[in-house]
């Protein structure tokens, strides 16, 4: 399997307008999961789209991506940091959403604000600007957890 026509089909069917493009996303999304290959995941954040039809099957792509970092969380969130720049202007929305399970997990979380230490200021600065976002967007539930992460910066 070539990796890199699988991550393109992920990403040129992500607006899942027709039956095609979501059974094209799917089967590229389940060869690539089924890699167990960790470096795909920029790769997999590429295929992000707030415009998309089918947020349930969008959905699919959040979980796999969770999938593959279980096993190695650090590695796996740097590279989720490292596609944030790239993606956030078409599809905020999503990078909240894969935010708001960083945060709601405790291990995660500790690891996170260790691994945003490591990335260049450009990229760090977009990422706290969307997790200031997100507390601002709904403090009682994100508060204390965006805090937690940006001291840990």
């Amino acid at each position: 399997m070539d990796v890199k026509s699988e991550l393109k089909k992920v990403y040129t069917n992500r607006l899942l307008q027709s039956q095609k493009e979501i059974s094209s996303f799917e089967e590229a999304l389940g060869n690539l999961i089924g890699l167990g290959d960790i470096s795909v995941i920029t790769g997999l954040c590429m295929g992000f789209d707030d415009d998309t039809e089918q947020y349930e099957i969008m959905f699919g792509l959040v979980h796999g991506i969770e999938h593959l970092y279980k096993e190695n969380i650090e590695e796996g969130l740097y590279l989720i940091a490292l596609a944030i720049p790239s993606v956030i202007d078409r599809a905020r929305e999503w990078m909240e959403v894969l935010h708001y399970r960083i945060l709601n997990h405790e291990q995660v979380r500790r690891i996170y604000g260790s691994v945003l230490s490591k990335l260049n200021d450009k990229t760090k600065e977009i990422i706290i600007n969307l997790l200031r976002d997100i507390k601002s967007e709904d403090p009682t539930m994100f508060s204390n957890s965006v805090d937690e992460v940006l001291k840990a910066i």
